[in-house]
């Protein structure tokens, strides 16, 4: 009996989130693609600095391009819409 209302009060609630896990998915999948291409530029920046003398600038910039490229902030990202993922799908097995 109380499985059951937990059922009628969640499933709503758990729909609208895998809704909005899907679309965040979406966008971090397509921002981690532009934001790739604005990888290169911060490195080629980076280059041009270290040519020119200012070294403390180029360093600057391959931490940014570090922090911006697919290992950095978008993986970030990724982990945590895995781990959401998991705590949605725990919380289903449980009423399901």
């Amino acid at each position: 009996m109380i499985k059951a209302m937990l059922r009628i009060i969640l499933m709503p609630i758990l729909m609208v989130f895998r809704l909005l896990l899907g679309t965040l998915a979406f966008l971090t999948t397509i921002s981690s693609a532009v934001i790739g291409l604005g990888t290169s530029v911060f490195v080629i920046f980076a280059m041009v600095e270290f040519f020119i003398g200012y070294w403390q600038n180029g360093i600057a910039l391959l931490v940014l391009a570090l922090l911006v490229s697919p290992i950095g902030l978008p993986a970030m990202a990724n982990f945590l819409l895995k781990r959401i993922d998991g705590a949605c799908s725990f919380v289903e097995g449980m009423i399901l």
